[in-house]
């Protein structure tokens, strides 16, 4: 999986974008097919922080974004609504495969 962090208005540490590339990278069990992710780090104003992440996944994109005080927690919103996402993606492929013939003959 090919994971770009990139900071906006300020300069983000080794630690950061090692955190953010690890935990990304967790968010492959919840849905197996990404084959990428941007995540854009913004220090907009004085107590706003912004995260936000761009998933490439099979047949399109999920965007989860967090605006919060500190970027720790917006960070941690973020992959937190991309999780729900990923999931969601994941219940509707499953639930669109058809069942097998096997079930169907009985």
């Amino acid at each position: 999986m090919d994971i770009n962090v990139s900071a906006r208005h300020f300069n983000a540490s080794a630690n950061l974008q090692a955190r953010i590339q690890e935990e990304v990278e967790k968010l492959g069990k919840f849905y197996p097919n990404i084959t990428g992710a941007n995540v854009v780090l913004d220090h907009e104003v004085d107590h706003l922080r912004r995260c936000e992440i761009s998933i490439n996944i099979s047949g399109g994109t999920i965007v989860a974004s967090a605006d919060e005080e500190n970027m720790g927690k917006a960070i941690d919103v973020a992959l937190e609504r991309a999780k729900v996402q990923l999931k969601k993606q994941n219940e509707k492929q499953k639930d669109h495969k058809g069942q097998p013939i096997a079930d169907l003959v009985d």
